[in-house]
């Protein structure tokens, strides 16, 4: 299986005629509903079929939906976003869905979007997960919602504007009651709290640059890594730089002090690893940090959706 990448959610705001809302409404079911005085349309229960959540407020217009579940339905009549699709690919279905809903692009805003890439995987995804630690300086966090294990993010507080996510696609698929290829690792970049033109978002130069900023970004994930010293180095003294790097130095000292005051370590002991963890800052330098194969495989994995075309915008006719 190839890498694949796409949109796929996204929030759409628009002006529209209000001559145009009968035929809106016709189009893609809507009810209608009061509030107060006022009156609105909204999406009803068949949007969970139809794959667009649509409501209308006087001259008003928004739409939540995955661009990559409509493609996929404009193709096989399912709601899907486990197949390959590409940045022209959704530019195009973008704009079948703008004609479907009466809406011109200069009048469309774009207030949330994700991109990502879906990548078969040699071992099963949360192999992979459980040994990502930090992306761009973020650390990431394991997801409550999930098993172990199954999703981390970046954090999510409502003032981050941008969240990095990474997930165990096969695993959401069966918990979904559908079935996809095994070892299926999903990544996405969430843009919250945007304001983005979609003519601009549509554009090849814009399309470009997120492609660039989702690459740069994903390939400075971190995995857990191990460390491995130069010559002369103790196994013993290897241990201890190996603990510290996983779980930091003030844990460390805290750790064997414990094991001091509890009478589990002489005063020599206790004194020779208290001694190694303050002299870590200079003592770190004889230790090389060793790039795992999980970590190789996965950034491999990334480099090859980069480069077979699948961030390629779409191809306008001169």
């Amino acid at each position: 299986m190839k890498p694949k990448a796409m949109f796929d959610k996204i929030t759409i705001k628009a002006r529209i005629d209000t001559a145009d809302i009968d035929t809106i409404v016709l189009r893609n079911y809507l009810e209608q509903c009061t509030e107060g005085d006022e009156l609105y349309y909204k999406s009803t229960a068949y949007a969970n079929f139809d794959g667009c959540f649509i409501e209308v407020r006087g001259n008003q217009l928004r739409c939540k939906c995955s661009i990559c579940k409509l493609w996929s339905k404009g193709r096989t009549g399912k709601l899907d976003n486990s197949r390959p699709m590409t940045f022209a690919m959704a530019v195009r279905t973008i704009r079948e869905l703008l004609l479907r809903l009466c809406v011109k692009m200069e009048n469309a805003v774009v207030t949330y979007y994700e991109i990502g890439i879906t990548m078969k995987m040699r071992l099963p995804a949360d192999e992979y997960i459980s040994q990502v630690k930090n992306i761009m300086g973020r650390v990431l966090i394991e997801d409550a919602n999930y098993l172990e294990d199954k999703q981390k993010t970046t954090r999510k507080a409502k003032y981050f504007r941008k969240v990095l996510k990474i997930y165990d696609k096969t695993f959401e698929a069966k918990e979904k009651g559908r079935r996809i290829d095994a070892n299926i690792l999903r990544i996405e970049t969430i843009y919250k709290h945007q304001s983005v033109c979609l003519t601009e978002l549509t554009d090849n130069a814009f399309l470009s640059k997120i492609g660039r900023i989702f690459y740069k970004d994903w390939s400075e994930i971190e995995f857990v890594r191990e460390l491995s010293a130069v010559k002369g180095i103790k196994i013993s003294q290897l241990e201890k730089a190996r603990e510290i790097q996983r779980i930091g130095v003030t844990r460390f000292k805290e750790h064997y002090k414990k094991m001091y005051l509890d009478g589990k370590l002489t005063k020599k002991q206790w004194e020779t690893i208290r001694n190694f963890a303050r002299s870590w800052p200079t003592e770190r330098e004889k230790y090389v940090e060793e790039v795992g194969e999980l970590e190789r495989e996965f950034k491999d994995r990334l480099l090859a959706s980069y480069q077979v075309g699948i961030f390629t915008p779409i191809r306008r006719k001169v």
